[in-house]
C-alpha cells in the first residue's frame, strides 16, 4: 500500500539493474519518496525466473503481465536503473499506457558493448559451457548466468530506441559501465527526453537526493503527482 491514507493517484514500477534486486538502496529511496506523494510502487524482482535463467525476454514478459494487471484508470510511470532503464524504454515502445519514464544511467548500447564486460576467452567459454559467473550485488557473490541471456540480448533491437512519453534521464559523467554518450545519443534522437548529466559514476549513489527532488518536480510538472 502507499504510505498515506489518500487514494492512489499514480502507479509506479521501479525496475532495478543487472545483478541487483528489489532491496537496492536506490529502489527503496525512490519507493519511499513516491509513496509519500500518493503513488503505489512495486519493485519487481527481475531475476526472473532466476538469475541464471533470466533474459531480456523473460523480464519483458514478467513486466508486461504486471502492467496488464494494473488499473488502466490510474497513470503508470516506469522508473528504471541501468538495465532496468533499457527494459523501461523497450516497454514504452510497446505499451502506450505508460505515461512517463524516469531512467537512471540506462543501459543503452548493452548488446553492442556486452563483450567489453568479459574477455574474448571468457565469452567463448560462456558460449561453450552454457554459463558464466557474474557478480550479484544483492547476494554479494558471483553467480552463474546462462548464455541464453547473451543470445537473446544480441537478437533484440536495443539500439536507436524511440520514446514518445515524457522521459527524464539521469546519467553520471564518470560512468565507466554505460558511457554518458549513450544517453546523449538517446536524448538527441528523442525530443521528449530531458537529460541531466551529473558529476557521478554508474551507481549514482552520490546523487540520490538530487534525483529524488528532480523526479518529484518532473512528475508534478506533468501532473502525475500533486504539487
Amino acid at each position: 500500500m502507499n504510505g498515506n491514507s489518500n487514494p492512489v493517484q499514480l502507479n509506479v514500477l521501479y525496475l532495478h539493474g543487472f545483478g541487483s534486486s528489489p532491496s537496492s538502496i536506490k529502489a527503496l529511496r525512490f519507493k519511499s519518496m513516491l509513496e509519500e506523494n500518493g503513488a503505489q510502487v512495486e519493485i519487481p524482482d527481475l531475476n526472473f525466473p532466476s538469475f541464471r535463467e533470466m533474459t531480456l525476454a523473460t523480464q519483458l514478459e514478467l513486466l508486461e503481465n504486471k502492467i496488464d494487471q494494473l488499473p488502466s484508470t490510474i497513470p503508470l510511470v516506469l522508473f528504471g536503473s541501468s538495465m532496468g532503464g533499457l527494459l523501461a524504454s523497450l516497454l514504452s515502445q510497446k505499451n502506450k499506457s505508460i505515461s512517463a519514464l524516469v531512467l537512471l544511467a540506462p543501459g543503452f548500447g548493452i548488446a553492442r558493448r556486452w563483450k567489453e564486460f568479459v574477455t574474448a576467452e571468457e565469452y567463448d567459454k560462456w558460449q561453450k559451457t552454457g554459463e558464466h559467473h557474474f557478480y550479484h550485488h544483492a547476494h554479494d557473490a558471483h553467480m552463474p548466468l546462462s548464455y541464453e541471456f547473451a543470445r537473446v540480448m544480441e537478437s533484440m533491437k536495443t539500439e536507436d530506441l524511440s520514446v514518445e512519453q515524457p522521459c527524464l534521464v539521469f546519467h553520471g559523467v564518470n560512468d565507466t559501465t554505460v558511457p554518458v554518450e549513450e544517453s546523449k545519443k538517446f536524448a538527441s534522437q528523442n525530443k521528449s527526453v530531458d537529460l541531466r548529466i551529473l558529476d557521478d559514476d554508474h551507481q549514482l549513489l552520490n546523487s540520490v537526493d538530487h534525483m529524488l527532488s528532480e523526479s518529484k518536480l518532473f512528475l508534478q510538472n506533468h501532473r502525475l503527482v500533486k504539487s
